[in-house]
């Protein structure tokens, strides 16, 4: 029989209630910029009701990535360790940024809202996207 300090038993407890883990930053993940395929949204609203904010004050600045949790997760399926990726094919978007209004907070945050595609660059942990670092517009190829 192994005898552990309760001390070390103790801490070991209070770690795993304090580190997140990959699950819940792929779920933070997901509610923070996955969107239906062809769903529409309105910036103003969906980050009012998916509580997005930073610190609780207003996020400057939110893309939604409109595609399956699945299609996103599969560009991660390789990757163990930490690892920043970029798709291969471009994704339709909704970039958020927040209007500037000193007395905002959260719920009453306003958004201008643009519709775009891009490349998406994703930080990946355990097969999962964890954190949204950007996007990348591919310029227009002119064909003469």
């Amino acid at each position: 029989m192994v005898l552990v300090s309760p001390f070390l038993l103790t801490l070991c407890i209070l770690l795993s209630f304090s580190l997140p883990s990959d699950t819940q930053n792929f779920r933070a993940f997901k509610r923070n910029h996955i969107v239906g395929r062809n769903e529409k949204i309105k910036c103003n609203n969906i980050v009012k009701t998916r509580h997005i904010m930073v610190k609780n004050a207003c996020k400057p600045h939110n893309t939604f990535i409109h595609a399956s949790a699945t299609e996103v997760q599969n560009l991660c399926s390789r990757f163990i360790q930490r690892r920043d990726v970029i798709s291969i094919r471009r994704l339709h978007l909704t970039d958020c940024v927040l209007i500037k209004d000193p007395r905002a907070r959260p719920p009453n945050c306003l958004y201008h809202q643009t519709e775009t595609s891009g490349r998406i660059m994703i930080t990946c942990l355990n097969g999962n996207p964890v954190h949204f670092i950007g996007y990348r517009r591919l310029p227009i190829r002119h064909v003469p």
